[in-house]
């Protein structure tokens, strides 16, 4: 195919400007908001990228965009956000309303008995995922659209300190505090209402005593039915967002190992709410004594808020995505049993071809090749997939030229503090047990699925992610300091290098 002439965009000597590496994720859930980016942004905020380029191998994706557009989308955003109060208002309600139906529309499909439907009602059942889906990528992106590949928000927020502040480390301080949340995330929510079972089980004594033997599977069977009815009920709400995008949800063995770690352990659940608490209330009076003191005025102290509610709504976000999709699997599930499919191949199409799969008119010979390579190049009103070697031209063409012989890194600053220890690389939940407390923990980027490591850290060290990124907001609950977008640590570090965290530069050095 001769790409130059096809495509307005792929040859405009924009240089691609790689976005994230994602592993363990499927194309459907990504060419979602992959395609809505060159095509339904400027429903919201009045322009889409250009183009979009993402190449799929071994269960990951590596997405890029054109690095000037990318630049431009973030100013064009900035704009509306600086100009227009009511254009805050509305990205800040309408991540909460599509969240919301997102979760509602898959609930409902996963109570459907999808065995009854028609080839033609699962096609629709799929497309009306991406609508709403789509819907909600046109607010949803846009906090990240400013923040993760140019920070264009945050440079604007520091501009507007630097001439307040005595030095960066200063200026670092005062923007950390100013962009901190005035209420719990999603998940330290999440964490409050573990805190709660396991308050109540302290206070029991027959469930104290049995969760003192720290045997998972013979507390399960011994569970009195009213204890059960209320971990049940907490799976049923966070298991899905522990299984992420492809993964296994949490089951009730380890949440049952955890809740026994965790009361034999020797802390107090009423303390540490307590602590969690006065800490969030300790913060909002530091902020609001901040703004009085460096007499920050109406227009930035409103800025400075919407930046801190853009963390909170990305989290809202992401556990409504991935509940969502954890009830649409059933739907890839039926259609890998009709069509005679891995289920995984099933997932490795793009919206307009579902009907046509489904329809009988779409080749399943090439979902085996995509799977295992392909690549998917959109502009307005164009999505082309590209498989053998053409689609490894395409990932040769954006592959970025790293230097790794360096002695530090930099990145953002998420939360504020120094740290040293060894470094650990985490990329999964399987790699959770080498973390020991004290160990730095060094990601692509975290999740929900590792929090546990992230609490034993010392620091926390990311490649990828904006200021609202789950590392930040997590590490800023937490207490611990962390680097962000340092963009090459894992490939810089390796398991047990002894580093230095200076978060309040945003500095990452190797010590040996």
């Amino acid at each position: 195919m001769d790409l130059k002439g096809a495509f307005k965009h792929i040859n405009d000597g924009d240089e691609w400007l790689a976005g994230e590496m994602i592993p363990n994720i499927d194309m459907f859930f990504c060419q979602i908001w992959l395609r809505s980016f060159v095509n339904n942004l400027e429903n919201s905020c009045g322009r889409n990228y250009s183009k979009v380029l993402a190449v799929f191998s071994n269960n990951a994706i590596h997405y890029y965009f054109g690095k000037r557009d990318a630049l431009e989308q973030a100013n064009h955003i900035v704009k509306r956000l600086c100009d227009d109060p009511e254009f805050g208002k509305a990205l800040n309600a309408k991540h909460v309303e599509l969240s919301d139906e997102l979760v509602e529309h898959a609930r409902a499909v996963a109570a459907t008995d999808l065995g009854t439907k028609t080839n033609e009602e699962l096609a629709r059942i799929v497309e009306e995922h991406v609508e709403i889906h789509t819907r909600l990528y046109e607010w949803g992106w846009l906090p990240v659209a400013i923040d993760m590949f140019h920070p264009v928000y945050g440079e604007m927020l520091k501009a507007y300190l630097r001439g307040k502040a005595a030095n960066e480390e200063e200026l670092n301080a005062f923007f950390v505090i100013l962009t901190t949340p005035d209420r719990f995330s999603e998940e330290a929510l999440q964490h409050q209402e573990f805190l709660d079972i396991a308050a109540r089980i302290k206070n029991e004594d027959c469930d104290r005593q049995s969760f003192a033997s720290g045997d998972a599977n013979a507390i399960i069977r011994g569970m009195a039915p009213s204890l059960k009815r209320a971990l049940e009920a907490h799976l049923e709400k966070y298991a899905p967002v522990h299984a992420l995008w492809m993964g296994v949800p949490l089951m009730m063995e380890q949440l049952v190992q955890e809740l026994c770690d965790y009361l034999n352990s020797g802390k107090s659940p009423a303390e540490e709410k307590e602590a969690m608490a006065a800490d969030l209330e300790a913060k909002k009076l530091q902020k609001a004594e901040l703004v009085k003191r460096l007499r920050v005025d109406e227009k930035y102290a409103r800025l400075f808020w919407l930046y801190s509610e853009f963390m909170l709504l990305k989290f809202y976000r992401r556990y409504a995505q991935l509940r969502a999709l954890f009830f649409m699997r059933p739907v890839f599930g039926e259609i890998s049993r009709r069509l005679n499919i891995p289920e995984s191949q099933a997932r490795f199409l793009i919206t307009p071809e579902y009907r046509k799969l489904l329809g009988g008119s779409f080749d399943v010979s090439q979902l085996a090749e995509r799977e295992k390579m392909c690549a998917l190049y959109a502009e307005k009103g164009i999505d082309y997939v590209a498989v053998g070697e053409e689609a490894q031209a395409f990932a040769a063409a954006a592959k970025p030229k790293i230097d790794l012989n360096v002695k530090e890194v930099r990145g953002q600053c998420a939360c504020l503090g120094w740290a040293k220890g060894r470094a650990r690389i985490v990329l999964s939940p399987a790699d959770i047990p080498k973390m020991q407390k004290g160990d730095v923990l060094v990601a692509i980027a975290t999740n929900p699925d590792i929090v546990m490591a992230m609490k034993r850290a010392s620091a926390i060290v990311t490649e990828q992610g904006g200021v609202t990124c789950h590392a930040a907001i997590v590490s800023r609950e937490l207490g611990i300091p962390c680097v962000i977008g340092t963009k090459i640590a894992t490939r810089w570090l390796k398991d047990g290098d002894l580093i230095e965290v200076d978060a309040n530069k945003g500095i990452v050095r190797k010590l040996e």
